[in-house]
């Protein structure tokens, strides 16, 4: 409880701690604390199934992902993420705020890990859950400079995703804070199937990372053929060239939007071919697009196990 209280104190509340409740503002709250280490979305959403209680919930851990704020944010309880974040919500009480560090970097722009390059080595991590992130291991595979590279494993290291001394991935929270980050706006809605789209662009060009690919890496979506297709594009003159197709008094059957990244990793076992003239991502590119849906998706991938965890 002094940890909490602690918090509030340096959000410039007055708190305290009286008789194991806590005081704020003069009015006392029983709050109920469940402590974790490193949460995930779906650790969060079965934990606020199984915990019922009359009292407001505050979980301590030492890192919350995005998707596991959203999970306690739906349910109405707090956290507090050490790395420097506080929610508390009860009657009477709204306090949701980063909290000051003086002791802390203040990460500007600069210091973000989740930009083009972060992305993919992410991704590239996640396909390659038990090696180490280096430089010097990625950079060839991600198709970026060593010094790139370095620069965003030191970024990760620095919140925490990837171990400082044995530079392994944090399993699951890299996937979860990745698909968090994952762009997935801006999407082109055409007339056509993807075949059509495929016979315009030709192969190299267009990578499907729809139901229907995630099926093809295993996932099981009832019905995902009956959905419209959806597919990057890995070149800005493709993007151009579709634009042709629009219409939109038409219903849309392709989805298509320039890729977020340049880094494709494709399903190995399904190349391009004759039946499907297209490429078809890897598993876990197509999972992380699934995830970034905070509804469905994630509920989808969640089922389909192919998020890594650490290894026991």
């Amino acid at each position: 409880m002094r940890e909490l209280v602690d918090a509030l104190v340096a959000l410039g509340v007055d708190a305290s701690v009286a008789e194991g409740d806590v005081l704020v503002d003069g009015r006392r709250f029983s709050i109920t604390l469940l402590r974790r280490a490193h949460p995930t979305p779906a650790e969060l959403a079965h934990l606020v199934l199984d915990a019922p209680t009359t009292h407001p919930v505050v979980v301590v851990a030492d890192r919350i992902s995005r998707p596991g704020r959203d999970e306690l944010r739906r349910a109405g309880w707090g956290w507090l993420d050490r790395r420097g974040h506080l929610r508390l919500w009860a009657p009477g009480v709204r306090i949701e705020a980063p909290l000051p560090n003086p002791d802390r970097r203040v990460h500007s722009r600069s210091n973000n890990p989740w930009t083009t390059v972060g992305l993919e080595l992410a991704l590239a991590s996640l396909i390659h859950p038990t090696e180490p992130v280096t430089a010097r291991r990625f950079a060839p595979v991600i198709g970026r400079s060593v010094g790139a590279v370095q620069e965003l494993v030191n970024r990760f290291s620095e919140v925490g995703l990837v171990g400082p001394t044995t530079r392994l991935p944090l399993l699951p929270e890299l996937f979860w804070e990745t698909a968090a980050h994952w762009p997935d706006d801006d999407w082109l809605g055409l007339p056509v199937d993807v075949e059509a789209v495929a016979e315009r662009l030709g192969v190299s060009d267009l990578v499907r990372v729809d139901e229907r690919a995630a099926t093809l890496g295993g996932a099981r979506i009832p019905a995902a053929g009956d959905l419209p297709a959806r597919a990057y594009l890995s070149a800005e003159s493709s993007l151009r060239r579709v634009r042709a197709l629009i219409d939109r008094k038409l219903p849309t059957r392709t989805w298509v939007r320039m890729a977020p990244v340049t880094y494709l990793p494709e399903n190995p076992g399904l190349l391009p071919s004759d039946v499907h003239p297209w490429r078809v991502a890897h598993p876990v590119l197509c999972a992380l697009r699934l995830a970034a849906d905070p509804a469905r998706g994630r509920e989808i991938v969640e089922d389909w196990g192919i998020v890594p965890e650490a290894p026991t």
